[in-house]
């Protein structure tokens, strides 16, 4: 069986190119000791029937390419060059766990081979060990964003009752030749598809839907032109390849805690947070403190009584940090302003129908958007927040602790970036730099932490 690379699968792998790196992930701390390295394999290779794209790699179409690659199984694939197991230094700390996973990130997936890695990390102290995954975006994209941390966790420390095929899996790999005539008939049958479609919905589509279709374009033009300007900064200098990662937590109660009476979400104060950190880095640093600085946020726009409508409704966004601020509340209360007046705009509702009419996810918007930016900057940095499962995940009977996510730096010229993840309760803040630029990371993540002591002391 073979797919079709979609656009934002290739918009994915062309962003793959020098220092830039288009793969996600997650640092994850479980508790218990490690698992036997076999018994792992053979658990994660149980689930995979369950998503066969982890067994393909992308496969050109012939030797004249006339259309996208498509996936194809890859018929040399072994499950152990993707489940690896590593072992950390003495003394085995956190410290030791993220100068493992900026390394682990800063190496480019093959891509001549299924898009993913699993490490099992053995050697953590404390009665705990660790995984650390990576996942193309381009194979992220293509599977709805399933990622390989999803099949092979379990909802009980007993496991999932997960039907799992017995039989053994057989790659099917098409002939040149056979991808060759797949590729043609594709080229004559989807100009027709395209017009059969276009005319059923000029015949179909209401003309208030027809309307606001029309202005997508025209918006998401007025969103990458007239978006807010990004000061050049220390972030914002030529990145190398390689990555650093640090780590900050907090509970998602405090967060909640910290909305206040002016209707300002968990996202807003995630976003406040996150500004007065940046601020205390700069100071730090004594790097010359701009007025603002314009994160790149994905984030909901759906809007009461829109709950049938347009899918997921998630728009990325420029948001203004006011890191000239020093009051934690009133730094909280323009970033709701902010955030609402966004949501709420034109060029959310041309995000969100693009990506509801093409299926781009947001982070590949991102590079979407920084592609068509003429500007020399149209964004200091990402800020991604992931609303995750509140109830505890297992991973062969033993309980996952925390989940640090990584969101790549993407594209040139953007140092940090910023993902939180909620999860069982908590709240696990992934920091991403470049190696040179943002050596300092850890102290970042430990201003993560001290903006939130400050936050509460004003909330």
């Amino acid at each position: 069986m073979t797919d079709r690379l979609s656009a934002s699968d290739m918009s994915s792998l062309l962003a793959e190119r020098g220092p830039i790196h288009v793969h996600v992930g997650a640092t994850i701390v479980v508790g218990g000791e490690p698992p036997e390295f076999g018994r792992l394999v053979e658990h994660v290779d149980s689930r995979l029937g369950l998503i066969p794209r982890f067994r393909q790699r992308i496969t050109a179409s012939g030797k004249v390419a006339l259309n996208n690659p498509v996936w194809a199984d890859d018929p040399r694939f072994e499950i152990e060059r993707h489940v690896r197991r590593v072992a950390l230094p003495s003394p085995g700390g956190i410290a030791e766990l993220r100068e493992l996973a900026g390394r682990v990130m800063s190496e480019p997936l093959d891509l001549t081979r299924p898009l993913w890695q699993l490490y099992l990390v053995e050697g953590l102290a404390g009665e705990r060990h660790a995984y650390i995954n990576k996942t193309h975006h381009a194979l992220v994209d293509g599977v709805a964003a399933i990622d390989v941390g999803t099949i092979i966790l379990d909802a009980t420390p007993e496991g999932n009752q997960v039907e799992v095929t017995e039989e053994r899996w057989e790659p099917d790999e098409p002939s040149p030749e056979l991808l060759f005539v797949r590729d043609a008939s594709d080229r004559i049958r989807a100009p027709l598809r395209a017009a059969r479609n276009a005319t059923l919905e000029a015949l179909t589509m209401p003309r208030s839907t027809a309307g606001r279709v029309m202005r997508t374009a025209e918006g998401f033009a007025k969103l990458a032109a007239s978006g807010p300007n990004a000061p050049g900064t220390f972030l914002n200098q030529e990145i190398g390849r390689d990555r650093r990662v640090g780590f900050a937590d907090t509970e998602l109660e405090l967060l909640k805690s910290l909305r206040g009476a002016s209707g300002a979400t968990v996202n807003d104060v995630i976003l406040s947070v996150s500004t007065a950190a940046l601020r205390r880095l700069f100071e730090r640093r004594g790097e010359p403190l701009p007025e603002q600085l314009v994160a790149l946020v994905p984030m909901s726009v759906r809007r009461p009584g829109e709950d049938l409508e347009l899918g997921n409704r998630i728009a990325t966004l420029l948001v203004r940090l006011p890191l000239a601020e020093r009051d934690p509340a009133a730094r909280l209360e323009q970033i709701h302003a902010e955030t609402t007046r966004l949501k709420q705009s034109e060029q959310a509702t041309a995000a969100s129908l693009i990506i509801e009419a093409t299926g781009w996810t947001p982070p590949t918007i991102n590079r979407v958007l920084a592609g068509a930016i003429s500007r020399p900057l149209a964004f200091n940095l990402v800020v991604s927040n992931v609303p995750g499962p509140q109830v505890p995940f297992y991973l062969l009977g033993r309980r996952l602790e925390a989940i640090y996510p990584f969101v790549p730096l993407s594209p040139q010229n953007h140092a940090l970036s910023i993902g939180v993840l909620s999860y069982d309760g908590k709240v696990h803040f992934g920091l991403v730099g470049d190696r040179d630029l943002l050596a300092d990371i850890d102290q970042f993540g430990a201003e993560i932490e001290g903006a939130l002591v400050e936050q509460a002391a004003t909330g």
